[in-house]
């Protein structure tokens, strides 16, 4: 990648004036449409613009190592920190990761009623279902290249991925992950020596279901939606199978077999039809490791915006 020529302090702040990209329970994204390269994360606890321009005026800019190279996962290459908890960023500098969020439900905007919500759902679950093979290779790739970088898919302490870290570009005719993590000894937890963080199948699976954990419940016996869910699992492991990629070595560790009884979980939560269950959890279960880049021999800091509680 070219060096890029970083947005200055006026556009940041032009920026933050002007409505987000897109809010999260940790930080605002704005877009700096001056500088589209780039967006600006901010955290929820940043103070009142006059008193950021203040702190970003008077405190010097870092920069950090982009270890992505050309691949584009809105990284941060540049950040302030925060005079009262040095320890965290601010706000950072993010390389602009087209696309739109495949959650049905953001944070920092109105819950949409079940019933708009089922429609969106639907919407997006189709969008995702019409993209071609390349487009979940592209995903795979993304996820066997993170683990040789020593960064994993945030999943914000829970059990399966963000919908919300999941863009879909219509003009790209793919999905990008945005919102990573670093191996690391917090947030939530991962060993340094881990093989794969959350880069895995299991993982991977949440993140493309559209409202599987916001309407959960409103939204489980709809046919359509069903149907919809149990394609993308088909999608997913195939995907698997093309690229190698299986679940053991993953922040869950253990062997396959503890795997597939999560695999199974995740199937039945999902509603995908019992006649079908045995044979995507013999195929998942079947999949024979092949990893495809060397993995880095230093655990790189990877500065982000995060909550107080982690």
């Amino acid at each position: 990648m070219d060096k890029l020529i970083l947005p200055s302090r006026e556009e940041i702040l032009f920026a933050m004036s002007e409505q987000p990209l897109g809010e999260g329970a940790e930080a605002k994204v704005y877009k700096i449409h001056t500088n589209p390269k780039f967006t600006t994360r901010v955290s929820l606890e940043c103070p009142p613009l006059n008193e950021l321009a203040k702190i970003i005026n008077e405190t010097p800019l870092i920069e950090q190592k982009n270890i992505f190279g050309e691949r584009n996962f809105a990284q941060t290459l540049a950040y302030w920190k925060d005079p009262q908890n040095p320890e965290q960023p601010l706000l950072t500098i993010n390389l602009y990761c087209p696309g739109i969020s495949i959650e049905v439900n953001k944070a920092g905007r109105p819950k949409p009623d079940a019933e708009e919500a089922l429609i969106r759902t639907k919407v997006l679950s189709e969008t995702i279902l019409n993209l071609p093979d390349d487009a979940f290779d592209k995903l795979y790739d993304d996820l066997h290249f993170l683990s040789s970088r020593k960064h994993t898919l945030d999943v914000g302490g829970g059990l399966f991925t963000n919908t919300g870290n999941i863009l879909y570009s219509a003009v790209d005719n793919r999905m990008f992950i945005i919102d990573l993590q670093p191996f690391k000894g917090d947030h939530p937890g991962l060993n340094p020596n881990n093989k794969k963080g959350f880069n895995t199948p299991l993982y991977l699976t949440r993140g493309l279901m559209p409202g599987s954990y916001s309407y959960r419940n409103e939204h489980a016996k709809d046919p359509d939606l069903i149907k919809y869910r149990t394609e993308i699992v088909e999608r997913i492991i195939s995907g698997a199978e093309r690229n190698n990629l299986n679940d053991v070595g993953g922040y869950l560790k253990g062997d396959m077999d503890k795997m597939l009884d999560i695999w199974n979980i995740q199937l039945q939560t999902l509603n995908v039809p019992e006649k079908y269950r045995e044979n995507m959890l013999s195929r998942i279960g079947s999949i024979k490791d092949k990893p495809r880049y060397s993995v880095s021999k230093e655990l790189l800091t990877y500065v982000r915006v995060v909550g107080n509680d982690l």
